[in-house]
């Protein structure tokens, strides 16, 4: 069965170090890190402190995974210098990815396009966008997601409670767009903002991708909690149940 990892906004009042030895203890296997500014701000921190997480990390879970502020409407924008400003910021957060060991960088996508400026994102790391708007289900920004996941290399981070939101929004005329995502998942995050997991957008999109990991694509699983409670305790009860969730609707997938 695919381990269930942490994603790091699911716990509050811990600091990296700390965070690592919790998930560690808890079975955790890895932790998906937010990196931005409303994060633990990787592309400002000292690289001596980021080489510590790493250690950190070697001894007791990995830090997989990184999640940018930047949008892809900045990386690909009409305006050049915020273009180049988004750019520079996604790179400087890319090498600070590097040095804890991550393997990808997240990039958001709020806003959706109906055409891309600017050539190809040059990254040292592999990178991944996360649908924030129902929108990119519409025939023109199909077109664009089609062009960042081929042409663009970008991978999908398929966060649940979004693509429900996105399903529900778009109804049968998006259901051939809808497919087209499936191969282009590299992450998912099992997102439960308080009413849990038991709507049925929420087992449809990971039975999707329970179908794709169970061929053999490679995809990453991790819990996202944003209810209201997020102490340890409560995210160590959450992370048991919805693994249990999880191992048992994959199991039940053919």
């Amino acid at each position: 069965m695919t381990p269930v990892g942490l994603y790091s906004i699911s716990v509050r009042g811990l600091a990296v170090p700390d965070l690592l030895a919790w998930a560690h203890t808890h079975g955790m296997g890895f932790v998906h890190l937010r990196g931005g500014p409303r994060g633990f701000d990787l592309a400002r921190r000292d690289r001596g402190e980021l080489r510590d997480w790493c250690a950190a990390a070697r001894e007791r879970v990995p830090i997989t995974g990184v999640t940018a502020d930047v949008d892809l409407a900045q990386v690909y924008g009409p305006d050049p210098r915020q273009r180049h400003q988004a750019r520079e910021e996604l790179a400087a957060l890319v090498k600070a990815s590097q040095v804890v060991g991550a393997g990808w960088v997240r990039l958001l996508a709020r806003h959706p396009l109906t055409e891309l400026v600017g050539g190809p994102v040059q990254a040292s790391l592999p990178l991944v966008v996360e649908l924030h708007h129902p929108g990119w289900l519409d025939e023109a920004p199909q077109r664009v997601l089609d062009e960042v996941f081929t042409r663009h290399g970008m991978g999908l981070l398929a966060d649940t409670a979004q693509l429900t939101h996105a399903l529900a929004e778009a109804g049968e005329a998006a259901a051939d767009r809808w497919e087209r995502l499936w191969p282009h998942v590299r992450v998912l995050h099992l997102s439960d903002d308080g009413s849990g997991l038991g709507g049925a957008g929420h087992a449809l999109i990971a039975r999707r991708v329970a179908e794709r990991i169970n061929t053999g694509q490679t995809v990453e699983v991790a819990l996202e909690w944003t209810g209201p409670d997020r102490t340890p305790h409560t995210c160590t009860r959450l992370h048991q149940s919805h693994t249990a969730w999880w191992h048992h609707l994959q199991g039940e997938t053919p």
